[in-house]
């Protein structure tokens, strides 16, 4: 840090960065409390979603394991050839809390019986099921993703702000006070300076 001029408007210069400072600090520790409540709350959503998903993944095992027991999994490999298709993602770029998150959106997923680019009849029930299953499974995931995104960018977030939090505690704010602290003292040896020059101007007035 430079050094700042030893007057008196230097030392209110001083004093006025580190009030701007401690400001800062106090506004970056509410902005982190706001941050950690909002990563709490969301967490919560994250931990339910995400056993939705497990659940879903598990249940869309179990079908799929039924469908190949029933039809045989060379029928299904065929089916889910012909089913295959593209899923347009859009990941778009928001701002919560300040904090720029991604944002995925997809479409919806689950497809009736004669969508999946054959006859309804050739799946079976127990093939359509699996199909269905895994399609809701997959919709589960795209949903908590966003979560997912915007919890990791909001805990990214949390660590910067505690950085900066210290950067100014520990080392903006001391600093600045013993800048503040310098100045004082340098003025103030310089009043007793002035006031024993000042002393000794009116004891050599007074003799004469």
């Amino acid at each position: 840090m430079n050094r700042s001029p030893t007057t008196r408007m230097g030392l209110l210069d001083v004093r006025a960065r580190r009030t701007v400072a401690a400001r800062g600090a106090r506004l970056l520790r509410a902005k982190r409390e706001v941050l950690a409540g909002e990563i709490w709350r969301l967490m919560r959503e994250v931990l339910e979603g995400r056993a939705k998903v497990d659940d879903a993944f598990r249940e869309a095992v179990k079908a799929l394991a039924l469908a190949k027991a029933i039809r045989g999994e060379e029928t299904l490999g065929s089916l889910s050839l012909v089913a295959g298709r593209e899923i347009p993602v859009r990941v778009t770029v928001r701002r919560v809390w300040g904090v720029p998150t991604p944002s995925v959106e997809g479409p919806s997923l689950a497809r009736h019986a004669d969508g999946r680019g054959t006859a309804a009849g050739s799946w079976g029930p127990s093939g359509a099921a699996a199909a269905r299953r895994h399609e809701e499974a997959l919709e589960a995931l795209l949903r908590i993703a966003t979560r997912e995104l915007h919890l990791a960018r909001l805990g990214e977030e949390v660590q910067d702000t505690s950085r900066r939090i210290n950067g100014l505690e520990q080392l903006v704010l001391p600093a600045l006070g013993r800048e503040a602290a310098r100045i004082e003292a340098a003025l103030d040896e310089r009043d007793r300076e002035d006031a024993v020059r000042l002393k000794r101007l009116r004891a050599g007035r007074a003799r004469r």
